[in-house]
């Protein structure tokens, strides 16, 4: 189970991890279980999954990885830290101050900007990594209603003067 939630609540349970965002009005979200692979393609053979997306660009995300076994990803850095919780399988996660073990419930964080490689050997890995920001999602202007609202067949999208301001 994953969840987002817009407002504190009493959590009661004996495993997972709670990421707070100071002030980040999410979407109230309830999802699980995972899939056993991802929807997208990704590098080096890996997939993954948007399990909460981002409402507005820029927003923060939740994301499923898939590792199969024998992997050894290309060297890679993100411009925002990542953090993430090992479900299933193992790994090696080969950063800048070595390596780390990933083991399923193993919670880790990998800084901006940290050159960093996951690797499998006969073991497939599945990670949530939490991201705290996007370059994808809607736009007030960009977005499924106002691009598919036409008016005598012309999108909403063009019409400048009916938008919300």
């Amino acid at each position: 189970m994953y969840f987002a939630t817009n407002e504190f609540i009493k959590l009661s349970c004996e495993h997972g991890f709670l990421i707070y965002v100071d002030g980040f009005h999410s979407m109230n979200c309830v999802g699980g279980p995972i899939e056993n692979e991802g929807r997208l393609k990704y590098i080096d053979g890996c997939t993954d999954s948007l399990l909460i997306p981002p409402v507005i660009k820029g927003d923060p995300c939740l994301n499923a990885l898939y590792f199969p076994k024998e992997t050894k990803q290309t060297f890679h850095t993100h411009p925002s830290f990542r953090l993430g919780v090992v479900l299933k399988g193992k790994g090696i996660c080969e950063h800048q101050g070595g390596e780390s073990d990933l083991i399923p419930g193993k919670v880790f964080m990998i800084p901006k900007d940290c050159e960093h490689r996951f690797q499998t050997d006969n073991s497939e890995l599945v990670v949530v990594a939490f991201h705290p920001d996007s370059d994808y999602g809607p736009e007030h202007q960009d977005h499924p209603m106002i691009n598919k609202t036409e008016i005598h067949g012309i999108s909403a999208k063009n019409i400048k003067n009916i938008q919300t301001t």
